[in-house]
């Protein structure tokens, strides 16, 4: 945490004698477009001007004339990102205040986007985004925003022209950097955008190591032992010791910024709470009391509480009727999706050999070109804090777009963002071993620019089943891959747009074709069928009872 806070505090104090030049070049359209090519995360040098790019069915023609950027769609139907005019790489610092200007001519009143993000090693991470009208009546616009991720250097500027079918004139473009963040306040900033990835120890697995326990037996009266070792936040082990203990033989167990237990031979368990933040180098010291040693083995366990459901799919057939719901239809979900969700289809929906299979098939469904299953436990297995665990293996191919997700059961605070998503695991085909976790919220998702999310490089992840996990308690959110923590979002205690996880939320598994974000390097139609295979789901209660832990 402390080396990520000085490299942002040393970039914005350096980035001070950079003020005032445009960062974009050709930025008077002098010169004529780029002809290089996005590679398939994104990565493009535009040669010091910008590129014309179609993407997911978006169609249309930009050119520069005397002067102007000119563009016009000839695909409106396409995601808004459909007709892109880019470039890239840009240097963006920390905690930098930006100013945008650029001029337009238009005929009637358009809509358009304009965006500045990251290639897909940020995962499109968005810092800024903005949907604009622009008028015949107003010729010049004005924008400001904050850089409120770290330092890139291979940033990117975006036109969007899709949502119109008028011709945009645009000119007299500059990107210009005119201040910088409060230091103090990027700090703070900085807390939720760093993200820091720690491997721990699964249900029942002892932390210590049969060397370590050898060294506990060894202890003499008022000698110590400590384990360095990765301490979750919020998160409670379980310790317990196995033996007939003599009188007056005790252990001192002590978890660091926490709590001191001692068990003797009528206490033989305890509870350690962390209630500090997570980190690698956490500590509890075990220290003897007394001569006697009667100890046969000593064991801490993170504590996951009550298994309160299991799933394993022991059976053949449709998914049990009482523990899943299916969302049906094909409207694009929001997302300009491709495919249509079915309902009690065994070609999209199966459970046999002891796996929940969802299959997304090229064929067409009404005015779909896809169909696939979006399999909801909405109203049958709802849930307010726990750990929620499922072990799959996942598709593969450019437009497959895979999520295993939660949504609120009753929205309590209004439509999304407002009520909260938090997203277990979500894939793109174009992206193929990287796994990224996420929560939407009013305050913190992608329009806001400053999405809460991390990704992790999974390995073969539509070879091999991994398990994608979610421990979610009343004051933090984490996310795992396999064993490592790679994704926290803290309760900030300013209400709920920020946090509206103090509700009942349902379980969502489901494969969607191309889309905003899955087909934004388009769709491989001879890839299909594809497969997402579910092997188990656990949910763990955390040992939470109702609001309390």
């Amino acid at each position: 945490m402390k080396r990520g806070k000085v490299v942002i505090v040393s970039s914005i104090i350096f980035s001070q004698m950079l003020f005032g030049a445009n960062i974009l070049q050709n930025s008077s359209f002098e010169k004529p477009l780029s002809t290089a090519i996005p590679n398939n995360i994104g990565i493009v040098n535009t040669e010091n001007s910008w590129i014309k790019y179609e993407n997911s069915g978006g169609k249309g023609k930009v050119e520069i004339i005397k002067g102007d950027l000119v563009a016009i769609t000839e695909n409106k139907k396409a995601p808004t990102h459909g007709l892109q005019v880019i470039q890239a790489p840009l240097k963006l610092d920390a905690g930098g205040i930006y100013q945008l200007k650029f001029k337009t001519d238009v005929d009637k009143e358009t809509k358009f986007t304009i965006k500045i993000g990251a290639d897909g090693e940020r995962g499109y991470y968005g810092y800024w985004q903005k949907d604009i009208t622009v008028s015949p009546k107003q010729k010049e616009y004005v924008f400001d925003f904050e850089m409120l991720a770290e330092a890139d250097e291979k940033a990117r500027f975006e036109f969007w022209f899709t949502e119109t079918d008028e011709q945009v004139k645009i000119n007299e473009v500059s990107l210009e950097k005119i201040g910088t963040i409060d230091v103090n306040r990027m700090i703070n900033l900085a807390k939720f955008q760093v993200q820091h990835k720690y491997t721990v120890t699964g249900i029942n697995e002892n932390i210590l190591t049969s060397n370590d326990i050898q060294a506990i037996k060894k202890l003499s009266n008022g000698k110590e032992f400590v384990k360095t070792m990765v301490l979750e936040e919020d998160s409670d082990y379980l310790v317990k010791v196995d033996g007939k203990l003599a009188d007056g033989e005790k252990y001192i167990v002590t978890i660091q910024n926490g709590k001191t237990f001692e068990l003797d031979k009528n206490n033989r368990e305890c509870l350690l709470k962390n209630t500090g933040e997570s980190t690698k180098d956490g500590k509890i010291t075990i220290k003897k009391v007394g001569n006697k040693q009667n100890i046969k083995d000593f064991r801490i366990e993170k504590y996951f509480g009550n298994l309160v459901w299991e799933e394993e799919f022991n059976y053949e057939g449709l998914p049990k009727e009482e523990d899943w719901g299916c969302d049906v239809g094909g409207e694009g979900w929001g997302n300009a999706e491709l495919q249509y969700y079915t309902e009690k289809n065994p070609d999209n929906a199966y459970v046999e050999n002891g796996k929940l299979i969802i299959t997304a098939w090229n064929e067409a469904y009404g005015k779909n070109e896809y169909t696939s299953a979006r399999l909801v436990t909405r109203g049958k297995k709802d849930f307010k804090y726990g750990r929620i665990e499922v072990k799959a293996k996942l598709p593969k191919g450019k437009g497959t777009w895979p999520a295993i997700w939660m949504m609120p059961t009753d929205s309590l605070y209004g439509d999304w963002p407002k009520s909260g998503e938090i997203d277990i695991m979500e894939h793109v085909g174009f992206d193929q071993d990287r796994i990224h976790g996420t929560v939407h919220t009013e305050k913190y998702y992608w329009k806001n620019s400053n999405q809460k999310s991390a990704q992790i490089d999974g390995d073969k992840v539509s070879d091999t089943f991994h398990t994608y996990s979610l421990e979610w308690t009343p004051k933090v959110i984490k996310v795992y891959f396999d064993n490592t923590l790679y994704f926290t979002y803290q309760n900030e205690n300013s209400g709920k747009d920020a946090w509206p996880f103090d509700q009942k939320f349902y379980l969502i598994l489901n494969i969607a074709v191309g889309g905003a974000w899955g087909g934004q390097q388009g769709v491989d139609s001879e890839v299909f069928p594809q497969t997402m295979e579910v092997e188990s789901i656990k949910v763990y209660d955390l040992g939470i009872k109702g609001d309390t832990k």
